[in-house]
């Protein structure tokens, strides 16, 4: 059974979320075993459920036992939902169950966004059979930039802004696909992102994007190559450049979650690999 979790006993079941958090086999992402995020930063996040509107943590009770909690929050403007936390101990589908009946009778029409590690095998067997769409599978890396050493920049390689935007978006539109962040979305918020394209003379080769957070942790969210072809000798040199630019803003770490003809040059940029992430969308 799921039930609201009030915040006056939010202290009694924090430390079992968290527990479940670390275990790969029993949670979703955000990941919190890449090294990066801890036990405060989990416990800061999950508070703000109960400050916010579009938010809200359900306990999953079994036999009179809470076995865990789904933390989810939803974009109105964008009918979009998703999890900050999804951990359970055990029934996992169940749970699953109950919370998509649950999102399906208040937010009809919205896509809901899930991903887990490809170690929660109840959570990928459930989405084979339950009219989910799997839209990304990927490798989830971590470079700790307290070891990195800075590269030389490639005068070829050159930051995005508005007057050169055509560069990024001429490209990103051709391989966005299903990518909640679209050409239109990351313009309409530019100042809060690194882009950064690989040129020879007007041709755009390669390009790649993180978002800035004050936190000391920048993301990777993306590699777009031209005409999809894969050129390890230009994703190098964005990848180096996009991590300069992280360590010069004093950042401590950088997550990239690639694809496997990737993971070569990730691994060569000094990426740790952490795990195999699984996304996956469906429609209410």
């Amino acid at each position: 059974m799921l039930r609201v979790c009030h915040e006056k006993e939010f202290c009694q079941y924090a430390d079992l979320a968290y527990e479940l958090a670390i275990d790969k086999t029993r949670s979703a992402y955000p990941s919190y075993s890449d090294g990066i995020k801890t036990k405060a930063m989990f416990l800061t996040r999950s508070k703000k459920a109960f400050t916010r509107e579009n938010e809200e943590i359900l306990l999953f009770e079994e036999e009179g036992i809470i076995k865990g909690w789904i933390h989810y929050y939803w974009l109105a403007d964008d009918k979009y939902i998703s999890t900050v936390s999804f951990n359970i101990a055990d029934h996992f589908a169940r749970a699953l169950d109950e919370f998509i009946k649950l999102l399906e009778d208040r937010f009809s029409s919205y896509e809901l966004y899930l991903g887990f590690s490809k170690e929660n095998r109840m959570a990928i067997a459930y989405m084979a059979n339950n009219d989910f769409k799997c839209i990304d599978i990927s490798n989830n890396n971590t470079a700790f930039l307290d070891k990195y050493q800075i590269n030389a920049s490639n005068q070829d390689v050159v930051r995005i802004n508005k007057d050169n935007y055509h560069y990024f978006s001429k490209l990103h539109q051709k391989l966005q696909g299903e990518m909640y962040w679209n050409t239109e979305r990351i313009y309409a918020d530019l100042d809060n992102w690194v882009i950064l394209a690989k040129l020879k003379g007007n041709d755009v080769l390669g390009s790649i994007y993180y978002q800035l957070d004050d936190s000391g942790w920048f993301e990777i969210f993306g590699f777009d190559r031209k005409d999809g072809l894969y050129d390890a000798r230009v994703h190098f040199e964005l990848l180096s450049e996009a991590m300069n630019i992280a360590k010069g803003k004093g950042a401590e770490y950088m997550t990239y979650f690639c694809d496997d003809e990737e993971q070569t040059t990730v691994s060569k940029c000094g990426f740790e690999f952490i795990d195999r992430y699984i996304g996956y969308k469906r429609y209410l």
